[in-house]
């Protein structure tokens, strides 16, 4: 089948404006970088050594940017974009997918909507033409509305039971207020869902789904000048429905205000034998905060090298409490939280909170050892070179740097700006962002899991280097 936007040609005049305001980086990069006049940015990386292409797009239409009262609309709309679009069914959209042998998925976050395709690399001009048609003309079909909210309300009846996520919505919960977009869960709750009807996707459509500030990546086997003009051809006609800003959406999320003290959420689950910790700190960091780097390093050491760093050892490790221990920076447009997290048996959570809390407290006043930042930075630079071998890895992270306004060259910089962090870059991290006495405690498990638990932390002070 032939997409409705396949045969469109940008005009000769048109193509030479564009190619104008284009910013190719050197050929031996093989990359092409270019905006077109409708905000879009179009980034394409050659790869030769496997017939296939991965595409990913990224617009600034995540949860964040959810309707007051109706959190959920994202994810709904995201779940919809192959449900109906201009002329084409949902069967249609799904068998024209399979006969290609095309990868599709869209996923809702926080901040974006991602759109992942993976395909074969002659079938490029093709599939383009598909995307443009479901993210420009997505016709939101009465019926399909009702399938895509019936099933999102079965997902939070199952996410109501998992522990994990029970535990960390609850964390959120507390560490933004209600009036903040990252303050309720991007899946939504069942009474938010069943509020949303089709006059508020197609709203939401309009206002948020369009080519400003938006990124579309490719990585693979094709010649990027070609992909680039692939793409420009054919999405260049994408029309913007709301107010534009452009790099607005960077702006649009305000910082939380830091809880004055340590505040314990304790959800009870019936019917689990296991429970999950997390522990959330603010102030915040967003992926354009100038000690990111450092405080990558401090989550690494703390909760992510080897078997999960010093909590992984602390708790997992030598007192056998965990399933897992870990903890991530939670970094987006906005301003998130750094989460250390735990699984545990129901029976451990007393034993396993103070534990977490007197680890994290160790790194804040003590530090992280040299060997430990040593071994975190070593881990760190390797990662974005590794998954830049892979097309999907590449795209993934070509546009992400693009969207947050890192550039195309944040891969190639990174690594550098992970080895210059010190020891002394670390510990003020540490002391910054790890405010015990001021954190999120969120626990979700049995009944019994809380029984017992008495933490008061303390704010902690530096001591200096161990």
């Amino acid at each position: 089948m032939k997409p409705r936007s396949r045969g469109a040609r940008t005009p000769r005049t048109a193509r030479a404006r564009r190619t104008a305001r284009s910013s190719r980086t050197p050929r031996a990069s093989r990359m092409a970088r270019v905006v077109l006049d409708n905000g879009l940015v179009v980034i394409a990386r050659e790869n030769r050594a496997a017939r296939s292409v991965a595409v990913r797009l990224v617009i600034p239409a995540g949860g964040a940017f959810d309707p007051p009262g109706l959190a959920g609309t994202a994810s709904l709309a995201a779940g919809l974009l192959d449900r109906g679009a201009g002329r084409l069914t949902a069967e249609e959209i799904a068998l024209g997918f399979d006969h290609l042998g095309v990868s599709f998925l869209a996923r809702p976050g926080t901040d974006t909507l991602e759109i992942d395709i993976r395909l074969l690399s002659h079938h490029l001009e093709e599939i383009l033409g598909r995307l443009r048609t479901m993210v420009g003309e997505t016709t939101f079909p009465e019926e399909e509305v009702r399938r895509e909210r019936g099933q999102t309300l079965t997902a939070i009846a199952e996410r109501d039971q998992d522990t994990a996520a029970v535990a960390l919505d609850a964390v959120r919960a507390a560490l933004f207020p209600p009036s903040h977009p990252y303050h309720a869960s991007n899946l939504g709750t069942a009474g938010s869902v069943a509020k949303i009807e089709r006059s508020t996707l197609v709203a939401f459509h309009r206002d948020h789904i369009g080519p400003a500030n938006a990124v579309l990546a490719m990585a693979g086997d094709v010649e990027a000048g070609r992909a680039a003009d692939l793409a420009a051809a054919l999405f260049g006609g994408w029309k913007n429905g709301g107010r534009v800003v452009p790099g607005g959406h960077r702006l649009a999320i305000p910082d939380p205000p830091i809880p004055p003290k340590a505040v314990t959420v304790v959800k009870a689950i019936e019917g689990k034998t296991q429970a999950d910790i997390v522990l959330g700190f603010l102030p915040g960091l967003r992926r354009l905060s100038p000690d990111l780097p450092a405080a990558l390093v401090l989550s690494s050491g703390l909760g992510e090298f080897a078997l999960g760093g010093r909590l992984g050892e602390q708790i997992r490790e030598r007192q056998g409490l965990a399933y897992y221990a870990h903890s991530f920076v939670s970094a987006g447009l906005g301003a998130g939280p750094i989460l250390a997290r735990a699984g545990v048996a129901g029976e451990n959570v007393a034993r396993a909170v103070p534990l977490m809390v007197r680890t994290i407290a160790g790194v804040v006043a003590r530090g992280l050892t040299p060997s430990e930042i040593r071994d975190s930075k070593q881990a760190l630079a390797s990662e974005v070179p590794r998954r830049l071998e892979s097309n999907r890895g590449a795209a993934a992270i070509l546009a992400d740097c693009e969207f947050h306004g890192l550039g195309v060259d944040y891969p190639g910089r990174l690594p550098a700006l992970i080895e210059a962090v010190d020891r002394a870059q670390v510990e003020a991290a540490a002391h910054t962002y790890l405010t015990l006495g001021r954190h999120v405690l969120a626990v979700a498990g049995p009944p019994s899991a809380a029984k017992g638990l008495r933490v008061r932390p303390k704010r902690v002070r530096r001591t200096g280097a161990r």
